[in-house]
């Protein structure tokens, strides 16, 4: 039996290299305290020693990494990044620890231009290949000193600081790649394949919503 308390004690407490994504701030969006929560599923309830990272599609290789070999073995990561939502609201320097994703990662097959990235709550985005494996991209287990909470992804959620917050998907469970944009929960409903904060890349040319089943403000 796995004595979760001691793991996330070590996860917490163990050396990580230090990196930070530091850019201009990106238009028409207004800093807030904190964050606003979004769930259009219910969050997964999942059982831990089971649960494993996948990495599949057009790979070398498929990847199945567990949680544990996450928080406990691989080499981790402290990024600090502007968190920025395609509505409009940012919150700065947030701090997540994870590994990143090119350390864990197959090599994708030379047709591989995209990734569709599965959360355990049922929850889809795409995202290109260039994005993920991007230096600073991470599966993260902790944000702000603390083991991840259900309103922010536990137990793991990609973090992708180049792109609107919508790409970083919570309760990841599966990176598939492949060789074309495939529509992911809010692709569907018109938002951007890419989602740029930069470019302002928050819709493919509509404005389409569907209503969100909870929002959350944290204090």
């Amino acid at each position: 039996m796995v004595n979760w308390d001691e793991v996330f004690k070590f996860a917490l407490s163990r050396e990580c290299s230090r990196v930070a994504y530091s850019r201009e701030w990106p238009p028409e969006q207004r800093r807030i305290r904190g964050f606003i929560i979004y769930n259009v599923y219910d969050p997964p309830d999942v059982k831990l020693e089971d649960y494993t990272l996948s990495f599949t599609g057009l790979v070398e290789g498929e990847v199945k990494v567990s949680y544990i070999d996450i928080l406990a073995k691989l080499p981790c990561v402290d990024l600090t990044a502007d968190f920025h939502c395609v509505t409009g609201w940012s919150v700065s320097s947030v701090s997540w620890r994870g590994v990143r994703v090119k350390d864990i990662a197959p090599r994708p097959l030379n047709n591989a231009k995209y990734a569709l990235v599965i959360g355990a709550d049922g929850y889809t985005t795409n995202i290109p290949i260039d994005a993920l494996m991007e230096d600073t991209t991470i599966v993260a287990y902790a944000m702000n000193g603390s083991i991840l909470s259900k309103d922010h992804g536990f137990p793991l959620r990609l973090v992708v600081p180049s792109r609107y917050g919508w790409k970083s998907a919570k309760y990841v469970k599966e990176v598939r790649f492949i060789e074309e944009a495939q529509l992911g929960y809010w692709e569907a409903l018109g938002y951007h394949d890419n989602g740029d904060p930069w470019l302002e890349e928050r819709f493919r040319g509509i404005e389409e919503h569907r209503p969100r089943r909870g929002v959350k403000v944290e204090k």
